[in-house]
């Protein structure tokens, strides 16, 4: 890590300007995949603290992928789920247990510690970032950006660049320069966070509260036996009333509780926003600079987090020159219906909070959420809904699907449609070793995927087929319910094949007849085909690269 006292480049392929998780997520992307890049921020050391608290489940499979999930689940605290309280009883429930995923669960960890370790996981890939340093103005034309950047010390220095991508936040700099407008509004009342132990919480200490009723409380589980409270506070509030106030809350949801060694707290107003556009030539927007929604239902940190995921590979295969620039229009395309989906929903349940301090009221919100949560179908969809895991590419042009009987055919599939995320599934055995994986296991390199879905009837290309299809551009895998024939036991395809045993990968993708699923760097299903064809499979990459 260096800071403002360091002298710049001249150049670099990419320019990311803001190191939060979203910045440093775009560039551990970039250097897994060996592109160099110049990430700056204008801030000489990181925050201590942060207020973004809560991954969801996408988020840790996308962790799992750039290889420090290991290091998130040592130090985050696991939710299994949250209560809803009212008038300090137990109204309704939902439970992540029921998600059919890798990590069915939110973890909790602080923000600035997120960004910990993902700035030593770049470290470790021989990345840094470059502190003390702040975009003060660029100019772009065809061929590249060029950007004036200041020193917090006054030092002024040019930097051109292929790409920029601003990750610098909600006042994004990167977008005024560029001219983007931006939709959106401020929310009334400001939102605050404080940090403490809970004294006496009578509550299960691996689920999260939400309270209906003033003063409406969010106490969160954080690692080390603390909790984050998130609650709302007029602008006039003295932090001895605001404490008070905390505290009353806390005593409401359970008696006799209180916060026992609070840091201070930190107060903000929140906002959603939408850019109209993520791309202005050759300069592309990120987490809150293209984005911004409510904080109450935990999206804003891990919205900016997929948005990288999903722009780094497409922007390694455009510096690469093995894709058009044309590509990465595909990221506006993908990424922005998504965050407008989160942001209206983030507007509903602001205005299920923002109700009067009135019995009938509160009572009515309850009836709702109990409605909604009732039921074990409406207790799936809200965890559903809080892992980020049905959010999909299916209106996308870099997702298609073929079927032999015709399009109509395919209206009738079963599993996962292209642009869905990739479902984990096992267990899977190897031919060679008789080792039990998960499907998702194979999914951790910077390709493309490609999972050859035989049954026993399948006839199987030979491994010059498949290597021809592929190229350089990821791995493949024969995915069978039987195991390999003895024609295959002395050829190398033997080490390829995987026994599906328990049929279980096949019924979560919804297999019957042998079907073909081309799986993206970013996890989504970007090609399904029935029958498997891998002459589909190269057309689908000829209109990749040549988007």
């Amino acid at each position: 890590m260096s800071n403002g006292h360091t002298s710049l480049p001249q150049y670099s392929p990419v320019l990311i300007v803001g190191a939060g998780p979203t910045g440093l997520s775009l560039a551990v992307e970039l250097a897994r995949r060996n592109i160099a890049f110049l990430l700056i921020d204008r801030r000489p050391e990181p925050l201590p603290f942060d207020r973004a608290t809560v991954i969801h489940s996408r988020s840790l499979e996308i962790f799992e992928s750039m290889g420090v999930i290991d290091a998130f689940l040592e130090r985050g605290h696991l939710m299994r789920g949250f209560n809803i309280f009212a008038y300090g009883q137990i109204v309704a429930q939902t439970d992540f247990n029921g998600l059919e995923c890798r990590h069915p669960y939110d973890l909790n960890l602080s923000e600035n510690e997120t960004e910990e370790i993902l700035t030593e996981r770049l470290v470790s890939l021989g990345g840094a970032v470059t502190r003390g340093w702040e975009l003060s103005s660029l100019e772009q034309n065809d061929s590249q950006v060029t950007a004036r950047l200041r020193s917090n010390e006054g030092v002024e220095q040019t930097v051109t660049a292929d790409w920029l991508v601003g990750t610098d936040g909600i006042h994004s700099r990167v977008r005024e320069a560029c001219g983007i407008d931006v939709d959106g509004h401020r929310y009334l009342r400001r939102w605050g966070v404080i940090d403490g132990q809970i004294q006496d919480w009578q509550h299960a200490s691996d689920r999260a509260a939400i309270q209906i009723e003033a003063p409406a409380l969010n106490p969160i589980p954080l690692p080390r036996e603390r909790w984050r409270i998130y609650f709302r506070a007029d602008d006039d509030i003295d932090n001895a009333a605001l404490l008070e106030q905390i505290n009353a809350g806390l005593n409401a949801l359970s008696p006799g509780s209180r916060l026992h060694e609070p840091d201070d707290p930190m107060l903000y107003h929140t906002y959603r926003q939408l850019s109209a556009h993520y791309r202005s030539g050759r300069v592309l927007l990120a987490g809150d600079a293209a984005h911004a929604c409510s904080p109450i239902e935990g999206h804003g940190m891990n919205m900016g987090i997929h948005d990288s995921f999903n722009l780094g590979w497409k922007l390694a295969l455009v510096i690469e020159g093995i894709a058009d620039a044309k590509l990465l229009d595909s990221y506006e395309l993908e990424r922005r219906p998504a965050a407008a989906a989160v942001g209206a929903s983030g507007d509903t349940a602001e205005a299920l909070r923002s109700i009067p301090n009135d019995p009938a009221a509160i009572e009515r919100v309850k009836r709702a959420l109990c409605a909604l949560l009732y039921t074990s179908r409406g207790k799936l969809q809200a965890a559903q809904a809080e892992s980020e895991l049905e959010l999909h590419y299916r209106d996308s042009p870099l997702v298609s699907g073929y079927h032999s009987a015709g399009d109509a055919a395919r209206q009738h599939w079963l599993g996962p449609l292209p642009g869905d995320c990739t479902p984990d599934a096992g267990p899977l055995v190897k031919s060679k070793s008789a080792e039990e994986i998960q499907l998702s296991q194979l999914m951790g390199h910077e390709g493309h995927s490609l999972l050859w879905m035989a049954t026993d009837q399948t006839e199987v290309p030979e491994l010059n087929e498949f290597n021809h299809i592929l190229k350089d551009s990821g791995e493949f895998w024969i995915i069978s319910t039987a195991p390999p024939p003895e024609s295959l036991m002395e050829s190398p395809l033997h080490d390829c094949w995987l026994h599906d045993i328990a049929g279980k990968v096949h019924a979560r993708f919804g297999v019957i007849d042998p079907s073909l699923f081309l799986i993206r760097p970013d996890g989504h299903i970007a090609f399904r085909s029935q029958p498997p064809e891998l002459t589909r499979v190269a057309s689908y990459f000829e209109a990749l690269f040549k988007s």
